[in-house]
Order: C-alpha cells, then structure tokens, then sequence
C-alpha cells in the first residue's frame, strides 16, 4: 500500500520518519474512502455532496508547507477566499484555512498519495468533509477539489477535471444540495 511517501530520510531522522509513516499509513486505511491498495473508492457526486458538512467556491490565497511542533509531520496550511457557499456556511471572514497532511520543507517531501495539491491564485471548488479528519478534510482526498479554469479558445469557465462548465457543474451541486436537504 503505497500510501504515504517521505523522501529525504536523514540518519538523524530516519527512524522517527519511518514511525511516523507508519502511524500515518495505518491512520490512512482508516480513511473511508482508502481501499487495501493504493486505489481510492470512486465516489458519485451524490456522496460528494452527502458526505461533505461545506462546498465552497472561491481562490487560493496562500500556500505554505510547515513542520509540526514536534517535527514529526509536515502540514500544508491553504487559505481560500470564499466566493460562494453551496452548502454550510461560509466561514465569517470569508477565508476558509484548510490543513492538509503533506508538503515540502527545504529538501523534505511528506506526500499523501491521493491527497489533492493546491496553487495559490487557483479558482477552485472545495467539498469539506462533515467531522472528517483533521489532516484531510477534503472530502474523498482528492475527489472533492476541483479546478476552475478558464478555455483559451472559447473564453468559458469549466472543470478542468471534467472538462464541463462551471455553471452547469454548479448548478447541478446545487441541486443536489437542495434535494439532500429535503427541498429547502
């Protein structure tokens, strides 16, 4: 199961690297989502929608990777100016501050496979998982990110995932939402 990566692995650090990946992989097969490989269940949108307590649209402001205090884990702090809340509530200030598990310091590279990568000024669409883990709270790793570009030939907004446009993709979400919440 190839799940976690951690590269360099310094002789000063190499043991506590090693523990930490295995406490991390262990914690990762907890994961709903995780199968006993390094595949990851295919979830509909429906579940998307189901099983996230948020689903905003908005652009990354910041990126940066720091060390836990006990230099033990790497976490990426991403910072999301809200544009649109589709379902829960935008937080106050507008800024949504995702921690992720994973990220690079100087020459240190600690990568969750199947986690999604974040650029700062990326237009991006985000389902938060309701009570999910603290380190991945995006809903299905990297299912539940999707990217917001804009077509050089036609000028429209679309998914890059999926290659569809944006409004129709939310429009959908929105319905979904609207049909989970029992028509409200």
């Amino acid at each position: 199961m190839d799940v976690l990566r951690v590269l360099p692995r310094s002789p000063a650090r190499g043991s506590r690297l090693a523990a930490m990946a295995i406490l991390l992989l262990a914690g990762a097969v907890a994961f709903p989502t995780a199968s006993r490989s390094t595949s990851v269940d295919r979830l509909s949108d429906q579940d998307l929608v189901s099983l996230s307590s948020m689903i905003v649209e908005g652009r990354v402001t910041g990126v940066r990777s720091e060390w836990t205090s006990d230099h033990t884990q790497i976490h990426t702090i991403v910072t999301i100016r809200v544009s649109t809340a589709l379902k829960g509530a935008a937080p106050g200030n507008g800024l949504l501050v995702l921690r992720l598990l994973g990220g690079q310091v100087g020459d240190t590279v600690m990568e969750l496979i199947g986690g999604p990568t974040f650029v700062t000024d990326e237009e991006v669409i985000v389902f938060v998982e309701a009570g999910g883990p603290e380190l991945m709270p995006i809903t299905g790793l990297f299912q539940g990110k999707f990217t917001v570009t804009t077509d050089a030939v036609s000028g429209a907004r679309v998914i890059s995932e999926r290659q569809v446009p944006r409004d129709a993709f939310v429009e959908q979400i929105s319905r979904m939402v609207v049909e989970q919440e029992g028509g409200r």
